[in-house]
């Protein structure tokens, strides 16, 4: 385009109308054909680009990497089998620890157990993870041998599933639990069982749990009925 010191320069040399008009589009034609020549040569650059691309093997092939660990088929040493994915099924699984738990541990005294809830199957999931499906079984076993974790301790107090699978700790001390040496252990006599529980009852009212109160009370009951009946 023709620039303002041009048109100047135009209008003081005494050019008509006419002059200055073909001034105008004789610089816009040449504008024009500029533009026009700069997108012809981009054009054929990226066309030889693509050209010289496609003649060329690919340079971004996916380049080889050495073996590592992940590589190598699973040992019992180095690399051990992956674990459970957090999305796998624990149906059958979770179905035939309740019932283990109820047909041992709950037989024995233990809690009984109704399934499990979310919060438990996670908990599962971590706890296999660590251990594995047999030390849960066993865990579950030992359990039901131990009278503490059964009830016969001085607060009543029984252990659940969900207290088993809740924390590392208390999975890995029931895995560790020797039952011979647990039944070696002076067992309480009926009247030392109620008393027992009678003095944890109190002691929960005091604290103002009620409900684990009257849980006690209830246990307390059914302790003094069997001592009237002759036996526990």
């Amino acid at each position: 385009m023709i620039g303002a010191e041009v048109l100047d320069a135009l209008l003081a040399s005494g050019a008509s109308a006419e002059m200055i008009v073909a001034a105008v589009k004789a610089a816009a034609q040449a504008e024009d054909a500029k533009r026009d020549a700069r997108r012809a040569k981009d054009a054929a650059r990226q066309r030889r680009v693509r050209e010289t691309r496609a003649a060329r093997p690919d340079t971004r092939a996916v380049r080889a990497t050495p073996r590592d660990a992940a590589d190598n088929p699973p040992n019992e040493i180095s690399n051990p089998p992956s674990p459970r994915s957090s999305d796998e099924d624990l149906t059958p699984l979770a179905e035939k620890l309740v019932t283990e738990w109820n047909g041992s541990a709950a037989a024995a005294g233990a809690i009984p157990c109704r399934g499990l809830n979310v919060r438990r199957q996670t908990a599962l999931r971590a706890r296999l993870r660590e251990h594995g499906e047999a030390a849960l079984f066993e865990a579950v076993r030992n359990l039901a041998a131990s009278e503490f974790h059964c009830g016969r301790n001085p607060r009543g107090w029984r252990a659940t599933l969900g207290w088993l699978l809740a924390k590392p700790e208390s999975l890995q001390g029931m895995i560790e639990l020797t039952p011979a040496a647990e039944t070696k252990r002076s067992r309480m006599t009926p009247e030392e069982q109620l008393a027992s529980t009678e003095r944890s009852a109190a002691s929960l009212e005091r604290m103002g749990r009620t409900d684990e109160a009257a849980e006690l009370r209830r246990t307390a009951d059914k302790l003094r009925q069997q001592i009237e009946r002759g036996g526990v």
